[in-house]
């Protein structure tokens, strides 16, 4: 379950970017997983869950996931498509791209802290 490994290097990344302080005042981290990253979010959260047990740091701040939509951008056109049952055809022109603007993220998108 590689979602484990994503978790933890959440963390770490949450440790270097903040003080000590800033941490123990965490309250919730808010994730923008995309659809094409081979990341499923319950999977992920559950891996959070067990990360973050009673008693560690992390234990109450809450993880929110937001699943992100795959988009595309066509080559000829340039309009944006959100991609839908995975056929990447522009919407406008109908050609085939490959352009991918979205979809394949794991962003920490926002960090809540209390005050």
């Amino acid at each position: 379950m590689h979602e484990t490994s994503i978790v933890n290097s959440i963390m770490k990344t949450l440790e270097m970017e903040f003080e000590e302080e800033k941490l123990d005042k965490m309250s919730a981290i808010y994730l923008k997983v995309g659809k094409l990253s081979n990341i499923e979010p319950r999977l992920l959260h559950n891996a959070y869950t067990a990360k973050n047990y009673c008693g560690t740091r992390f234990h109450a701040v809450k993880l929110h996931i937001e699943s992100t939509d795959i988009k595309i951008k066509c080559e000829t056109c340039n309009h944006i498509t959100e991609v839908e049952n995975y056929r990447f055809l522009c919407e406008k022109c109908e050609r085939p791209s490959k352009n991918l603007i979205q979809g394949e993220e794991m962003l920490i998108h926002k960090v809540e802290f209390d005050d």
